[in-house]
């Protein structure tokens, strides 16, 4: 939940620095101020830097690529053309890909109730969409690249949860900073626009705004996050992705002087009952002889 409430806070504060940096270099220097910070926590942890064969080298690298750097420029793009409605919507179907690709490639239970707490979240997420008066329109291939940025985040979470059978969360999120931080500043230095003069003349409050975003967002933020799929697992850690745009709303509520509305509330309890279907656990069946 504090991850989720940092993330939201981080998209408001990623849209405001998009007013004053260009968006390719906004998302490297995010992601380089981040992979200092997690440095930083390993040596305050008096922790080393594990030492990666091949094997493992390859998997960070495709996590770095995926959740790093593919889903942050697929995101972007996406939403360029695609509406703020429908990309919303389109982003929490993240708990119920996640589900189905879990039990596909790592064989997890797919219950009735846990898609049913999904399906109720999303419902809960549209809702609060409508209720923000957003207007829905098919917007096509902007859509498709939002869904494309979902689809390589859930493919994402899938690899760390692979990964972290054998790797500490920290060196794990390390390693996923520095290849996709690499990548991310490869783009942005191939982007032009990266070298406006105004993209680096910030005043101080925006760098705070910035620095907020990279070390607690992107930082310590994600450090929880994959601690989380190591816990829980990508089916049911995602399940907390549907209080994302809750959390939007409610400091875009606080920060831009956006009206809640019923709509926004009953929308909440909607994300509230799907996340307590999707974690529920089952109990194992009893047979009538009293005996396991």
């Amino acid at each position: 939940m504090f991850v989720m409430a940092t993330w939201g806070l981080n998209i408001v504060s990623i849209k405001y620095l998009t007013q004053h940096m260009d968006i390719q270099a906004l998302a490297a220097v995010r992601i380089v101020v981040a992979f200092i910070t997690v440095t930083l926590i390993i040596k305050a942890r008096r922790g080393r830097i594990p030492k990666l064969g091949r094997v493992e080298l390859g998997w960070v690298a495709l996590a770095g690529f995926l959740v790093v750097y593919a889903h942050q420029v697929a995101l972007v793009s996406g939403l360029r053309f695609s509406s703020a409605a429908n990309g919303t919507l389109i982003m929490a179907t993240s708990p119920l890909l996640s589900a189905l690709l879990a039990a596909l490639f790592y064989r997890e239970k797919l219950t009735l109730v846990r898609i049913s707490g999904a399906m109720l979240g999303l419902l809960g997420v549209g809702m609060v969409v409508a209720g923000s008066g957003a207007q829905f329109g098919l917007t096509g291939w902007g859509d498709a690249v939002v869904f494309v940025a979902v689809l390589v985040f859930v493919f994402g979470g899938l690899v760390i949860q692979r990964m972290s059978r054998t790797m500490d969360p920290l060196g794990m999120l390390w390693y996923m900073y520095l290849a996709g931080g690499l990548m991310l500043v490869a783009h942005a230095a191939m982007t032009p626009s990266s070298y406006q003069t105004g993209t680096w003349q910030m005043t101080w409050w925006p760098w705070l705004v910035l620095m907020f975003s990279a070390v607690i967002a992107s930082g310590v933020s994600n450090i929880i996050w994959n601690a989380g799929i190591a816990r829980l697992g990508i089916s049911r850690a995602a399940l907390f992705v549907n209080w994302l745009p809750i959390f939007g709303l409610l400091f875009a509520s606080l920060f831009l002087d956006e009206h809640v509305t019923l709509t926004h509330v009953v929308g909440l309890a909607c994300v509230l009952g799907g996340t307590w279907l999707g974690l529920r656990r089952v109990a194992p069946a009893v047979p009538r002889n009293g005996r396991a």
